[in-house]
């Protein structure tokens, strides 16, 4: 049970064995620090730091919580010993301090230098577009990237899913993409859809009906990934409460019959002759033709374009006096916003489908980006579960899904509390996908499982000696159920006190572990079962196959799988967020910011402490999180809509997953590149019940 400490310990010694003799301040006193203070006694530690100024002069293991300047006079060096989550928040706080300050991994912190953008969209606004219509006679809309945005960062990737179903389907040495290239170069500028067909016709030999099939499937494709954006159509629909007169303009190939459906679909009020379309009337917004044929055709009356093309939207409409509102497209806003970085790593598929429907939610209204330096703000529970938590959640469980075929498992096993939500997320995306997949949800917890899986003295002197936080009565109480212990708090009291309660003790653990292992035995968990977990040592997965006498794999978010973890010498363990070069996961964003999907991904209830025979769940008292729980289920239902608009797509194409594309974009979620609401924020606590009765904000 102490691998997983020692391994910290050791790193700790190592990354700081040049201070050992050196005054040491800890600026944490959570689980991190009891670990440290444990296991090592020959450094010199002289005191703890806090953020909360009420702890200032308590102790805290034998240890003085000092301000800063008792602990610039008392220490020699401060290392942030938390949650990766927290380092920049903390140095920020003290990073005026006259001490050199260091991350537990050893780094000097340093102080980030804040990039200003200048936003050139922060003037726009709905008011100043209503206002606008208000003084014009007619209005005209721009289609794509306007009035209705794609799902996918680039047009083009929409044929590159054509062409997968093309080729499997035609199964001979022709690149669709490459063909249609060779089929538009060789026709007019402004054709139409069946003439672009015809010449692929043409060019290949392909059979008619073929074909014809091809170019169907193209016009499900383009539906199927446009969405609505919601603002500029409730823009149009003031327009003609207004009376004024709207036409549709847009530089396209495809038929006025597919406009005409999208419109008729959202209940838009245009009329099929206001439909202007580039290859139906051989002219274009690009070149101005259609510009100057449409103001000769509108003759004095005053016209407002809605677009967001910088050219040809705004700047081109203008020399022929049409006035212009611009309306940027997802990508532009993207591009402007402080999540920008993000940009220049969409390279492929997975990252464009993925990003697509995170741009269109983040960026679908195009007045969104109105902070001066264009930080991206998310003001809901649901945005915040599609746009951050939705990537990583979905990769997970298709990568999930996919290891699971390939290992030929049968059965996923969901484990409280991380897999309350996480099920439902995964029956989510089997039903999206039209399949189904066996799973089952357990009632578990480390100290369950360890209570469970204690047979001798030196097992129980084990799990009590892990770190604790509290006092000796807390920790009787918490860990084995024994109140009223009055603990003195010299060296030996826990050996001590063992022995004053061991029949009750043992007796404890007796009954919990023949109550849960009567009701492990109902699930008649088998070989081809496996354990879903977010990870990290897969302790409950070892302890769960020594219950059940099994041996069952781990599927895990991130995991230790270096050789230092004892258990991947016994157990199978894979995890999704981390690379064959690091076996730790020391690399991956995920694991670094896994408190805050820890936190998401709770239950309504607290620990587990015990689960009776009958599946009857006796639970720790509930804390924040749970508390909190309705917002972490409005979170979830945007998991969830994320799935159903983004899996399929990628399932139908076995589109490769590009997993440390997300992994990197769920850290820049977490860097300050994004501004949540204080309904989220305060939503978001830390607390870790076996270690102690402490909690904190996540947010702070």
């Amino acid at each position: 049970m102490q691998d997983k400490y020692q391994i910290e310990i050791d790193e700790f010694r190592e990354r700081f064995s040049d201070f050992q003799d050196q005054r040491i301040i800890l600026y944490g006193i959570g689980r991190y620090t009891a670990t440290i203070l444990n296991g090592i006694s020959d450094y010199h530690f002289v005191g703890l730091m806090d953020k909360d100024p009420d702890n200032i002069g308590k102790t805290v293991f034998d240890l003085p919580i000092l301000d800063a300047k008792e602990a610039e006079k008392k220490g020699d060096l401060i290392v942030i010993n938390t949650s990766e989550t927290y380092w920049n928040v903390i140095f920020n706080r003290i990073k005026d301090i006259r001490i050199p300050v260091y991350y537990k991994n050893g780094e000097r912190a340093e102080e980030k230098q804040e990039q200003r953008r200048e936003n050139p969209y922060r003037h726009l606004s709905k008011e100043e577009l209503y206002q606008r219509i208000d003084i014009a006679d007619v209005i005209t809309v721009d289609f794509f990237e306007t009035l209705f945005m794609r799902r996918v960062c680039n047009p083009r990737d929409v044929f590159k899913l054509l062409e997968i179903e093309f080729e499997a389907e035609w199964q001979q040495d022709l690149s669709y993409t490459e063909v249609r290239n060779q089929a538009i170069h060789d026709i007019r500028e402004n054709y139409t859809f069946d003439e672009l067909y015809d010449r692929i016709i043409e060019l290949t030999g392909l059979p008619k009906t073929f074909a014809e099939r091809i170019k169907k499937r193209e016009l499900e494709l383009e539906e199927e990934l446009l969405v609505l954006r919601q603002t500029v159509a409730e823009s149009i629909a003031y327009a003609i409460s207004k009376g004024k007169e709207v036409f549709i303009i847009s530089d396209m190939y495809l038929p006025k019959e597919f406009y005409l459906r999208l419109i008729r679909k959202e209940k838009l009020s245009i009329e099929e002759d206001h439909i202007l379309i580039s290859c139906e009337l051989d002219r274009d917004k690009k070149s101005g033709s259609i510009w100057e044929w449409f103001r000769q055709k509108i003759g004095k009356h005053s016209v407002l374009h809605i677009g967001d093309n910088e050219k040809a939207d705004v700047e081109i409409p203008r020399e022929y006096g049409i006035e212009t509102y611009q309306t940027p497209a997802s990508w532009s806003l993207a591009r402007q916003s402080s999540i920008e970085g993000v940009t220049s790593r969409i390279t492929d598929l997975y990252t464009s489908l993925i990003m697509g429907a995170v741009f269109s939610e983040l960026f679908g209204d195009p007045f969104s980006l109105k902070d001066e330096n264009g930080v991206t703000v998310i003001a809901n529970e649901e945005t915040m579960g599609y746009c951050v938590f939705g990537p990583v959640v979905l990769t997970f469980l298709l990568w999930l899904l996919r290891k699971g075929e390939h290992d030929g498992i049968g059965r996923f096993v969901f484990m409280s509390r991380d897999g309350y939500l996480l099920q439902k997320d995964f029956l989510e995306l089997c039903e999206a996908l039209g399949i189904e997949r066996d799973t089952c949800y357990i009632g578990i917890s480390r100290q369950l499982a360890m209570t469970a899986s204690i047979e001798t003295r030196d097992d129980l002197l084990d799990f009590l000696h892990m770190p604790y936080s509290g006092s000796v009565s807390e920790l009787f109480e918490d860990r084995l159920g024994i109140s009223g212990v009055d603990a003195e708090t010299e060296e030996g009291a826990i050996e001590k006190y063992v022995g004053s309660y061991e029949g009750e003790i043992w007796e404890n653990i007796n009954r919990i572990r023949a109550e849960y292992i009567s009701y492990l035995n109902g699930f008649e968990l088998g070989e081809t079962s496996a354990v879903v977990d977010l990870g990290f040592y897969g302790n409950n997965q070892r302890f769960l196959n020594k219950l059940t006498g099994k041996a069952m794999p781990g599927y895990y978010f991130n995991a230790n799988l270096s050789e230092k973890n004892e258990n991947t010498r016994h157990q199978k363990m894979s995890a999704c967020f981390q690379g064959m070069d690091d076996p730790t996961g020391q690399n991956s964003q995920v694991l670094k910011r896994m408190i805050f999907i820890e936190s998401f991904l709770t239950a309504p209830y607290g620990m587990v402490k015990e689960v009776k025979k009958d599946g009857t769940f006796l639970t720790a008292p509930v804390k924040e999180n749970q508390k909190h729980f309705d917002v972490k289920e409005r979170i979830n239902d945007g998991v969830k809509r994320f799935i159903r608009d983004v899996a399929e797509k990628i399932e139908r194409y076995r589109v490769k997953l590009d997993i440390p594309f997300v992994d990197a974009f769920y850290g820049l979620c977490f860097d300050g590149s994004i501004k949540y609401s204080d309904t989220i924020k305060g939503s978001f606590y830390n607390d870790n019940a076996m270690m102690n009765r402490l909690e904190s904000m996540l947010f702070y």
